[in-house]
């Protein structure tokens, strides 16, 4: 009858961004890092000494190393060293550290103890980009003039992670270059800033909703017609706008518009814009901007029932 093992060590999950997670036994410190004496990661958001996992009394200690970007524990940036508990994950970077909580089993045929399997929450781009937006806070002249009031698109390639393995690391290298050229291109004409890029995802900002609205629906009407010409290129991207009031302290932006933003791309499927209720006020005033049913939705983390419309950006002619 198959039993279950507690192992000796306790054992943390890794898992980088846009990599299948791996399992490390902590029998010793260990450093974690992008040029380090330990745990190699290919996450260019980790300091080359990042972080150290330290064994303690069957515990897990997590201890920042001086890193730039910061290690967060739970949420919360660590100052001090502290122990890692079940349910509870470390950041670095875009990679994720987790108590493997690795009950073990015997393989059937060989009798081996085996891990179980432990299930890995998967980020999008666009929590990605979010995330790192709310913990680097990039420097306020990023944002250009758009200060105050300002519209907040996210973006992002609809199962990314599934087409680049699909398509192979030079085919998709090719792919995402066009998109990021797509979008940029757009950006400069319609007025926009690019805030931040992570990946396929992006976060925007523009001076006003409609020229948001107008330039995602010439990127969707762009990235069809280059798939019509390039099929094994083709892409669909999730888009979420929103209009709120960023907040500049310090040479810092920040605030929980850019996170409703997030969430309302994140409930976007591949080729859809979805906009929120107030980004919808604005800009179906004048009549020639089409939308869908609308929606109601909630928005993890944000309290209350919010609705989204779709825009119908096939056949919509752009004017400011």
């Amino acid at each position: 009858m198959e039993g279950h093992v507690v192992a000796s060590h306790p054992v943390v999950m890794v898992k980088q961004p846009d990599r299948k997670p791996i399992y490390v036994q902590v029998r010793e410190k260990i450093e974690l890092g992008r040029e380090c004496d330990g745990l190699l990661l290919d996450d260019p958001q980790c300091s080359r000494r990042h972080v150290a996992l330290i064994p303690r009394d069957g515990a897990i200690v997590v201890e920042d190393l001086g890193s730039t970007n910061g290690t967060f524990l739970g949420g919360t940036r660590l100052t001090a060293a502290a122990e890692l508990s079940a349910g509870t994950e470390v950041r670095v970077g875009g990679t994720l550290i987790a108590l493997a909580v690795e009950t073990t089993r015997p393989d059937t045929q060989s009798g081996a103890v085996r891990p179980a399997p432990v299930s890995v929450p998967r980020e999008t781009s666009i929590e990605m980009v979010a995330r790192t937006v709310e913990k680097q806070r990039p420097d306020a002249p990023s944002i250009g003039q758009h200060e105050g009031t300002v519209t907040i698109v996210f973006s992002d390639i609809e199962s990314s992670t599934e087409a680049a393995t699909r398509l192979g690391d030079t085919t998709w290298i090719t792919v995402l270059n066009a998109h990021n050229t797509i979008i940029r291109r757009n950006l400069a004409r319609w007025g926009g800033h690019e805030v931040k890029n992570q990946g396929d995802g992006f976060m925007l900002t523009f001076p006003s909703a409609r020229r948001a609205v107008c330039c995602m629906a010439e990127v969707q009407q762009d990235l069809v017609r280059h798939a019509a010409a390039n099929p094994e290129q083709a892409v669909r991207i999730r888009v979420g706008v929103h209009t709120g009031e960023v907040i500049v302290d310090d040479g810092d932006i920040f605030g929980k518009h850019v996170i409703i933003a997030a969430r309302v791309a994140n409930l976007a499927q591949g080729g859809e814009i979805l906009v929120s209720s107030l980004v919808w006020d604005i800009t179906s005033a004048r009549g020639d901007l089409e939308y869908g049913e609308p929606r109601s939705v909630t928005l993890k983390g944000i309290e209350g029932s919010w609705t989204v419309y779709p825009l119908i950006w096939e056949n919509l002619e752009a004017t400011v």
